[in-house]
């Protein structure tokens, strides 16, 4: 395990924990991404929707253990799951309230060991980022109780390298977006000038920590490594070409990349009218060219015509 430093969390301090850095006093008032003191999940399931690395073939037995968090340091305008990364109307000040239930680290750890019980192949933290230290001390606690299945961190990668840091030893997978090497885009879809700087960093020390992506021949299972998604947007409106040339030419082409062609207009695309579509054949067929034209041979595809099927449905219990 890492010896760097555990970021903190006080909920009585200005909280710094993202590279939002927005100085919430979560103990008083929610953070950029929606959180206040205690952590909150969403849902927690077996997911048959995430790469075929994670929840194996289906339709089948099992799945990828997923536990949802509420809340996001993001702010993508067609969020698919906005319903518990914005919030739902709800009775606090700022009129959204995060849906969910607030959990302790012990309630975490009792999540992670029950889905184990239900023939998880995995525990897949869904946008955990800001609740990093409370999640970082259930997977410690749970290793310790007989958690044996492989930690999976599902993350838009907006995060910083001292928080991934605190993470070594403990995360298996990491499965980062790479979702915009433009940073205008960045900044008109999801307020985050910064984040083609900020991602790529991350994914360089995701990838020094679990290197490559190792399958399990047996099962066709995940146990180790990195993989990038690469949701394309209309218009490749955050530069997926840019992205897997940065791949290559960073990473290299044995990365595991996970091209997606799910994107639909959700949330609140429909204010910018140039994003309000879906994906055509011909600019999904332009990135999977692009894919193959510098040589990455691991990962999958994801063709177009995907719609909501596959997101959860936040509102049941």
């Amino acid at each position: 395990m890492s010896g760097a430093a555990v970021p903190s969390f006080d909920p009585t301090r200005p909280c710094r924990l993202c590279p939002r850095a927005c100085n919430a006093v979560r103990g008083q008032e929610a953070g950029f991404c929606g959180a206040g003191a205690a952590v909150r999940v969403a849902l927690a399931q077996l997911h048959p929707g995430e790469e075929p690395f994670l929840s194996g073939p289906q339709p089948g037995p099992g799945g990828s253990g997923a536990i949802f968090f509420s809340g996001c340091a993001l702010r993508c305008v067609y969020c698919q799951n906005h319903e518990i990364s914005f919030g739902l109307p709800g009775p606090d000040v700022s009129g959204q309230a995060l849906p969910g239930h607030d959990c302790s680290v012990d309630d975490l750890t009792a999540l992670m060991l029950e889905l184990q019980l239900c023939g998880a192949h995995n525990i897949n933290l869904v946008t955990a980022a800001h609740y990093t230290p409370q999640v970082r001390a259930a997977l410690i606690q749970a290793r310790a109780n007989g958690l044996r299945l492989p930690v999976v961190w599902n993350t838009s990668a907006y995060e910083t390298v001292d928080a991934l840091l605190s993470l070594e030893g403990l995360v298996d997978i990491y499965l980062p977006d790479l979702r915009y090497m433009d940073a205008r885009a960045a900044a008109r879809y999801s307020a985050a000038p910064d984040y083609p700087r900020i991602a790529t960093h991350a994914i360089l020390e995701m990838q020094r920590q679990v290197g490559a992506l190792v399958i399990d021949e047996a099962t066709g299972l995940a146990t180790r490594g990195l993989a990038v998604r690469l949701l394309l947007l209309p218009g490749d409106a955050g530069r997926v070409d840019l992205a897997l040339a940065w791949i290559a030419d960073t990473l290299g082409t044995e990365t595991a990349v996970s091209l997606m062609g799910q994107y639909y207009p959700a949330h609140r695309a429909a204010h910018h009218p140039e994003i309000n579509r879906g994906v055509t054949r011909a600019e999904y067929a332009a990135a999977r060219r692009t894919l193959e034209e510098l040589g990455f041979w691991r990962g999958c595809v994801q063709e177009v015509g995907s719609s909501a099927d596959w997101t959860p449905d936040f509102r049941q219990k």
